[in-house]
């Protein structure tokens, strides 16, 4: 830990709860192993002596030295808490498992600073960024994390760009003039209102299947390697360099 910058907070908590976590399971194994239990934790009390800083919306703690008076005391209290409590008192995070993060998405578009002002409204991920706006609108996003609308807005088409993850061989039939590779692209905000447009180099391939996450497209037999390109509006368009491995792989089949 800086001294100059201390410990953010929540670290410190996260830290301590982590080595009571690993006291938990060891007294587990002796139990489990037939060994008498000597001690067991329940509550645990702590009154941390220490200068408390903010650094722009983050509170650190830096521990005082001895003798100094002018340090703060923390009193935190522990105690135990069963899974039924954390399942209700968390919000579920399983849909959004496989979405980028807000930090992959939005990159520069967001500071840290601002990313944390987000989540401090509960948005953590893309999807919940995109319901409060459908449901709130923008101006009430500004208002609650204290951004300015028009890097609201900049943001939110950021995180409605389409974001390709994965292209595979869906199937392959020769070129006998009338021959495609059916290929499956993978990925986020592929459909929007209308079809989109896919494109491999140049040349436009037709859509056979659409879905926010998933597409199908019959390419010709010779686009198996290229730049390709998703726009799902005018001018809103995601891309993915791919090379298909050889047919003869094609069980194996990933980029």
């Amino acid at each position: 830990m800086s001294d100059q910058s201390g410990l953010p907070l929540e670290q410190f908590i996260q830290a301590l709860t982590s080595q009571l976590d690993r006291a938990q399971n060891t007294l587990a194994l002796k139990a489990r192993a037939g060994l008498p239990l000597t001690f067991a934790v329940k509550d645990l009390t702590l009154d941390l002596r220490t200068h408390i800083e903010m650094v722009d919306s983050a509170v650190r703690i830096r521990p005082a030295a001895p003798g100094e008076v002018e340090a703060s005391t923390i009193h935190l209290a522990l105690t135990t808490i069963t899974r039924p409590m954390i399942e209700e008192n968390t919000m579920s995070l399983a849909a959004a498992s496989d979405e980028p993060s807000l930090k992959q998405v939005l990159g520069k578009d967001m500071t840290d600073e601002e990313q944390r002002r987000l989540e401090w409204a509960g948005i953590h991920t893309v999807s919940q960024f995109r319901d409060m706006q459908k449901h709130g609108g923008e101006q009430a996003i500004e208002r609650v994390v204290d951004i300015p609308v028009n890097r609201l807005r900049a943001a939110l088409a950021r995180a409605s760009e389409p974001m390709i993850t994965h292209v595979t061989r869906e199937s392959f039939s020769p070129d006998d003039g009338n021959g495609a590779n059916l290929l499956r692209i993978r990925g986020h905000n592929l459909l929007q209102d209308n079809e989109p447009n896919v494109r491999i180099g140049n040349e436009q391939v037709a859509v056979m299947q659409a879905s926010p996450r998933e597409l199908l497209v019959a390419a010709l037999p010779h686009h198996t390697e290229g730049t390709l390109s998703v726009e799902t509006a005018p001018g809103v368009v995601g891309q993915k360099e791919f090379r298909l491995p050889p047919r003869a792989k094609a069980a194996e089949e990933t980029t």
